[in-house]
């Protein structure tokens, strides 16, 4: 997700939040800066039950959801990886240190890395090199 240091999260929804809630789209563009560069997918998403990937401008009523080459979901005790380059514009996606394929292509510009979880489960971000 594109970063955006000054949203206020607690005003929207009451507490129920999400980065593809088209009547925020708004709020979401009006937090745009320089960094973000020239690219238009402002958020992408990994499913970790289906392995799909959801990614928006934030300006269509929808969202791209999709299909990947080398798209898997993941269950429990799995690891999922995700390297973003920005020199390239990709974001290539490793399940348990092999590497399953390219997610998202014609990034650029500045990210912030989120997740979304239900009750019950957890998630770690850890920063490390690729396998």
């Amino acid at each position: 997700v594109r970063p955006m240091p000054n949203l206020d999260t607690d005003i929207h929804t009451n507490g129920n939040f999400g980065f593809f809630f088209g009547l925020l789209y708004g709020d979401f563009l009006a937090a745009r800066s320089d960094e973000w560069g020239t690219g238009n997918a402002h958020v992408c998403q990994y499913s970790s039950m289906t392995g799909r990937m959801c990614w928006t401008n934030w300006e269509a009523e929808q969202s791209e959801l999709g299909d990947w080459e080398g798209m898997e979901g993941c269950g429990t005790g799995d690891t999922i990886g995700m390297r973003l380059d920005l020199e390239e514009g990709k974001l290539t996606v490793y399940k348990n240190k092999r590497r399953l394929g390219v997610m998202k292509d014609g990034l650029s510009g500045s990210y912030c890395w989120y997740v979304t979880v239900s009750r019950g489960q957890e998630v770690t971000i850890e920063k490390c090199e690729p396998p």
